[in-house]
Protein backbone atom coordinates (compact mmCIF):
# COMPACT_ATOMS: atom_id res chain seq x y z
CA UNK A 1 0.00 0.00 0.00
CA UNK A 2 2.65 2.14 0.81
CA UNK A 3 4.89 1.88 -2.18
CA UNK A 4 1.78 2.40 -4.58
CA UNK A 5 1.16 5.60 -2.64
CA UNK A 6 4.66 6.56 -3.19
CA UNK A 7 4.66 6.09 -6.78
CA UNK A 8 1.26 7.95 -7.18
CA UNK A 9 3.04 10.72 -5.16
CA UNK A 10 6.46 10.16 -7.83
CA UNK A 11 4.28 10.45 -10.98
CA UNK A 12 2.57 13.54 -9.71
CA UNK A 13 5.37 15.18 -9.47
CA UNK A 14 7.18 14.17 -12.61
CA UNK A 15 4.05 15.35 -14.08
CA UNK A 16 3.43 18.80 -12.08
CA UNK A 17 7.45 20.01 -12.07
CA UNK A 18 7.62 20.38 -15.99
CA UNK A 19 4.33 21.37 -16.38
CA UNK A 20 5.31 24.57 -14.12
CA UNK A 21 8.59 25.01 -15.68
CA UNK A 22 6.81 25.85 -18.96
CA UNK A 23 4.55 28.00 -17.55
CA UNK A 24 7.61 30.17 -16.86
CA UNK A 25 5.53 33.45 -17.45
CA UNK A 26 8.12 35.83 -17.41
CA UNK A 27 10.77 35.95 -20.44
CA UNK A 28 14.01 35.35 -18.88
CA UNK A 29 15.85 37.63 -20.95
CA UNK A 30 14.29 40.93 -19.19
CA UNK A 31 13.02 42.35 -22.29
CA UNK A 32 9.36 43.42 -23.36
CA UNK A 33 7.30 46.30 -22.57
CA UNK A 34 6.70 45.67 -19.20
CA UNK A 35 10.57 45.81 -17.80
CA UNK A 36 10.83 48.72 -19.63
CA UNK A 37 8.08 50.73 -18.01
CA UNK A 38 9.07 48.88 -14.92
CA UNK A 39 12.94 50.12 -15.14
CA UNK A 40 11.47 53.90 -16.24
CA UNK A 41 8.75 53.92 -13.18
CA UNK A 42 11.78 52.58 -10.63
CA UNK A 43 14.22 55.01 -12.15
CA UNK A 44 11.71 57.69 -11.93
CA UNK A 45 11.02 57.22 -7.98
CA UNK A 46 14.46 56.89 -7.33
CA UNK A 47 15.16 60.52 -8.61
CA UNK A 48 12.64 61.72 -6.87
CA UNK A 49 13.91 60.55 -3.29
CA UNK A 50 17.11 61.64 -4.26
CA UNK A 51 15.48 65.44 -4.90
CA UNK A 52 13.73 64.36 -1.77
CA UNK A 53 16.84 63.39 -0.15
CA UNK A 54 19.00 66.93 -1.03
CA UNK A 55 15.96 69.46 0.49
CA UNK A 56 16.41 67.49 3.67
CA UNK A 57 20.31 67.83 3.57
CA UNK A 58 20.13 71.55 2.70
CA UNK A 59 17.05 72.60 5.22
CA UNK A 60 19.26 70.58 8.00
CA UNK A 61 22.41 72.32 7.21
CA UNK A 62 20.97 75.54 7.02
CA UNK A 63 19.42 74.73 10.65
CA UNK A 64 20.08 77.09 12.99
CA UNK A 65 18.72 75.12 16.46
CA UNK A 66 17.13 72.53 17.49
CA UNK A 67 13.60 73.98 16.34
CA UNK A 68 14.64 74.74 13.25
CA UNK A 69 16.03 70.69 12.46
CA UNK A 70 12.36 69.82 14.25
CA UNK A 71 10.78 71.62 11.30
CA UNK A 72 13.40 69.86 8.83
CA UNK A 73 12.44 65.99 10.48
CA UNK A 74 8.63 67.12 10.17
CA UNK A 75 8.84 68.38 7.17
CA UNK A 76 10.78 65.49 5.42
CA UNK A 77 8.93 62.69 6.92
CA UNK A 78 5.46 64.15 5.41
CA UNK A 79 7.09 63.97 1.90
CA UNK A 80 8.21 60.72 2.97
CA UNK A 81 4.72 59.81 4.11
CA UNK A 82 3.55 61.13 1.00
CA UNK A 83 5.75 59.15 -1.48
CA UNK A 84 4.94 55.86 0.45
CA UNK A 85 1.48 56.36 -0.29
CA UNK A 86 1.85 57.19 -3.55
CA UNK A 87 3.91 53.59 -3.51
CA UNK A 88 0.69 51.73 -1.86
CA UNK A 89 -1.48 52.75 -4.31
CA UNK A 90 0.31 51.91 -7.15
CA UNK A 91 0.77 48.65 -5.49
CA UNK A 92 4.46 49.04 -5.45
CA UNK A 93 6.78 49.13 -2.55
CA UNK A 94 9.26 46.72 -0.55
CA UNK A 95 8.23 43.45 -0.89
CA UNK A 96 6.25 43.34 -3.94
CA UNK A 97 5.63 40.95 -6.84
CA UNK A 98 4.20 43.18 -8.76
CA UNK A 99 6.14 43.49 -12.39
CA UNK A 100 8.12 41.11 -11.58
Amino acid sequence: MKTRVIAAVVLTLAFAVPVFAADGGQPSNGSGPNFEQRKAEILDRLSNQAANLQQAKDCVQAAKNRDDLKACREKHMAAADGSRAGMRKQGGGPGSQQGQ
